[in-house]
């Protein structure tokens, strides 16, 4: 074997001889270093396969032995003393290496033992840049002297994150260095020390030759931190006095967050100080580090920035309420702040069934997604909870929920949000049994909750969604639905697309397993935003019969009325551009114009521009449409932002409450982007605003000639879908069909929109028994999720008479894709009866004789 020798770099080389006097550590390969890289690849291994399988219990057990065993080899080969004596110079290679077993280890164990929550990306990164140039270091000699420099800022670098991981486990050391005699795996509180000393030995070795390559991989690091650290407690400082600002303004219609979220400047430091303690792992009024894990479903990590500016930063002054709700808006954190009765850690979506039938001449899809969840907990006895938010193409709506028990499947029930709520809770709080439930949210998203899911077997339930397709000039256009829950990274998909034979495949961002005539199926890792583009067909003038009514599909009736507005009213906020205020303003000036900034206020040619660089910076509008005094007479032209707080986050707010009162019908109002923000979403859903999605060039011609798409609502036997192109008519008798039953449940869901109005925002409709069964009875009758309706699945037929969940007579099931069209009417029913018993009698005569 090979012995290993180390030159000092101040030493000078003897004469004759032809070598250039440089430090040699390890000029070439052994074995004893041979078998640390195996047991670094083995340990990294078993790393890596544990965090991505969730396990956690006992999963440090053989990187631990691995690391204690190499310990014991180098020590036998004489290249490791124990850590009170003197280490031989010439073996450092050996014991980076080593602290890099050992580490792996570290954070093995740190999973079953949380010191650390996990590492933010660039940490993971920096870790394993780490490890690499430590194991490149052996070969050094070898390496020229541009690559020697850069090898050596690396170091320094690594000695940094080193030495802060020490520093950080300062608190611990007293309590380890006892519990080394009763449990040696204590030792793993001294490796990032123990490493530091090692790279610190290194660099002192090099200083001479490589000072300012290791100078500069120390002070980047450094440098960093310290910039990051005054500009985190820069921000704070503006959000504290932000805060405050807020807090003294007259005008307090709006929740003092609201008001803070509007005007924060969105960058990658701020929305660290935003997430603080509920996302990140940071320093407690004491200086000690703690977990920022909370009653959330927040990922939370460990980024050394952020843990060393919290030392030096007072905590931001907003309740905890506060801060879930600027996360909300701005972050789009609403899934993972939501309620939870069981912790749902260990779940992952281990499959995925997408089924999904095209109706292309209807300009609608039903699909179904089946989902398998496994527990990765490890325990057979342990049970969880999976929280599913499910965000669905405009216009969509719920029309089916299954949960399989004991491996049958079994479907829901319909019945009030309250009911299905209580009945939840009460089994999964108290009882620990079978349930799954789906709630409406406001921003066309679903809650599906599912109980328990333990490690015995992967627990599957079912959602069936009716949507509309989107019509886009020359193609439509189906949307996958896409959810966010336990994590899906790992899980399998199969996707099975079905439209007529006649119809030529569409466009898919996949390449299909598998085709034949009407059917695509692909079959792969599971996939969440995805679209499928067809060709435009004409609509199909279909119907659907149902408890004495028809529903008949129409192409949307288009057409312009005149309307000249006696005022315009802007939502003006970040999405617009200066350019298009300008474009505007020839137009509208000739008549009132005016914008809100804590109050209405008249746009003039001296106070445009002020008005416009105030209202332009706010990250978004809440336009109050409750102010405008003639809304008969008013034109809103809105652009809207990706974020905005949704009516359900400004309840019990007196901006929510003087909309309740005060709520406009059908205000005209100009879209001019792709999609609305949550608020003005909400508005139209509710029928408070008309939206009407439009191009400049259009809304400036329109203006100019008075004019205004009219509406196919004020039939209120009608309801549109803007986005389809289409419209659905309510008409009373039955007629012949063959439509799907969809119709009925798109109708429904409208319809039921449009009767609460603004009394979705007070909630007032629960209190009005009259009008709440009215709603009630018509989502039943469709079987649809709705504001006022949930879907349930209990274990027993006494859970459902417990709770009074019973099945409506006179209503349609869960949808299904075996569905193929009307269901028959009564008089309908009767003939088949009539038919059955004359076929009977004509077959079974002869025996009667």
């Amino acid at each position: 074997m090979q012995e290993f020798t180390v030159h000092n770099p101040q030493e000078p080389v003897l004469s004759g001889t032809t070598s250039v006097a440089e430090p040699e550590i390890a000029p070439r390969f052994d074995s004893d270093y041979g078998v640390g890289l195996g047991c670094l690849l083995f340990s990294f291994s078993i790393f890596y396969y544990t965090s991505v399988a969730a396990l956690t219990n006992g999963a440090f057990v053989l990187p631990w032995s691995l690391a204690a065993m190499y310990s014991v080899w180098l020590m036998n080969a004489g290249k490791l003393r124990w850590f009170w004596k003197k280490q031989p110079p010439e073996y450092l290679h050996h014991r980076l290496l080593l602290g890099y077993v050992w580490l792996v280890s570290c954070f093995t164990l740190n999973r079953s033992i949380p010191v650390f929550d996990s590492s933010a990306p660039w940490l993971m990164f920096a870790i394993v840049i780490a490890g690499a140039s430590a194991i490149l270091f052996t070969w050094e000699k070898y390496l020229q002297h541009p690559l020697k420099s850069m090898l050596f800022a690396l170091m320094g670098c690594s000695a940094v994150i080193w030495l802060y991981y020490a520093l950080c486990l300062i608190p611990y050391y007293l309590l380890s260095i006892p519990a080394l005699l009763l449990l040696g795996i204590s030792v793993h509180s001294f490796v990032p020390l123990l490493l530091s000393i090692t790279y610190l030995r290194v660099l002192a070795l090099w200083w001479g030759e490589f000072r300012p390559a290791i100078l500069t991989g120390v002070i980047i690091p450094i440098a960093i931190t310290v910039y990051f650290s005054m500009t985190w407690r820069r921000i704070s400082n503006t959000i504290r006095y932000q805060t405050n600002a807020t807090a003294t303004q007259p005008a307090d219609d709006l929740p003092n967050w609201v008001m803070l979220a509007r005007q924060i400047e969105d960058d990658w430091i701020t929305r660290r100080v935003l997430m603080g303690s509920k996302v990140y792992q940071v320093a407690d009024s004491e200086g000690t580090i703690f977990s920022g894990r909370n009653t959330t479903d927040m990922v939370v990590r460990h980024d050394p920035l952020v843990l060393i500016a919290s030392l030096f930063t007072q905590k931001l002054d907003l309740a905890d309420a506060e801060q879930i709700n600027i996360l909300n808006v701005l972050y789009d954190t609403r899934h993972e702040t939501q309620e939870r009765l069981w912790s749902g850690s260990d779940l992952r979506t281990a499959n995925v069934l997408t089924h999904a039938r095209i109706y292309p001449h209807m300009r609608l899809a039903y699909t179904e997604k089946t989902i398998s969840i496994a527990n990765h907990s490890g325990s057979s006895r342990w049970q969880e909870e999976a929280l599913y938010t499910f965000f669905l193409p405009e216009g969509s709506v719920v029309s089916a929920l299954s949960l399989w028990i004991n491996g049958i499947e079994q479907k829901s029930l319909l019945t009030s949000q309250s009911k299905a709520d209580s009945a939840y809770k009460t089994i999964v709080g108290v009882e620990s049994r079978d349930p799954s439930v789906v709630h409406w949210q406001e921003g066309n998203m679903v809650k599906v909750k599912v109980f328990p899911c333990t490690a015995r077997e992967n627990r599957k339930f079912k959602l069936g969604i009716t949507t509309p397709l989107k019509a886009d000039g020359s193609r439509l256009t189906y949307e996958n639905i896409w959810f966010k829950g336990p994590g899906a990274e790992k899980a399998t998909e199969t996707i099975r697309l079905e439209f007529p034979q006649g119809l030529p495949a569409p466009h898919l961002p996949f390449e299909p397993t598998n085709a034949s005539p009407g059917v695509i199926v692909h079959e792969g890792a599971y996939q969440s935003v995805w679209q499928a583009r067809f060709k435009i067909t004409p609509v199909g003038k279909e119907s659907f019969a149902f408890g004495g009514k028809t529903y008949t599909l129409e192409p949307l009736h288009k057409t312009l009325e005149n309307f000249e507005a006696k005022a315009f009213y802007l939502d003006i906020n970040q999405a617009w551009s200066k350019r298009e205020l300008n474009a505007l303003w020839p137009v509208v000036r000739n008549r009132p114009v005016f914008v809100a900034n804590e109050q209405l206020i008249r746009l003039t040619e001296a106070n445009k521009d002020e008005q416009f660089k105030a209202l332009s910076a706010f990250n978004f509008s809440l336009f109050p449409v409750q102010y405008i005094p003639d809304p008969e007479n008013a034109l809103l032209i809105t652009k809207s932002t990706a974020v905005s707080p949704t009516l359900l986050d400004l309840a019990n707010a007196p901006f929510s409450k003087t909309l309740s009162r005060h709520a406009p019908q059908g205000l005209r109002t100009f879209l001019i982007s792709d999609d609305a923000s949550s608020y003005i979403k909400s508005l139209n859903e509710l029928s408070i605003v008309r939206v009407k999605k439009t191009s400049w060039e259009a809304l400036l011609e329109m203006i100019s000639q008075n004019q205004f798409p009219a509406d196919p609502e004020a039939d209120l036997s009608v309801v549109s879908i803007e986005s389809a192109d289409i419209q659905i008519r309510e008409t009373e008798g039955p007629a012949s069909g063959h439509a799907p039953d969809h119709l009925l449940r798109l109708f429904a869901y409208n319809h039921i929109m449009k009767q609460l109005g603004g009394r979705f925002l007070n909630h007032s409709f629960q209190t009005d028994s009259v009008l709440n069964a009215k709603l009630i009875r018509e989502a039943e009758t469709a079987h649809i999720v709705s504001p006022v309706s949930s879907m349930v699945v209990l274990e027993t037929r006494q859970d459902y008479d417990r709770f009074d969940i019973r099945k409506s007579k006179n209503s349609l099931d869960n949808a299904t894709l075996k569905t193929a069209g009307a269901v028959p009417e009564p008089h309908e029913w009767l003939l088949i009866i009539l038919f059955c018993i004359l076929a009977g009698y004509f077959t079974f005569r002869h025996y009667v004789r």
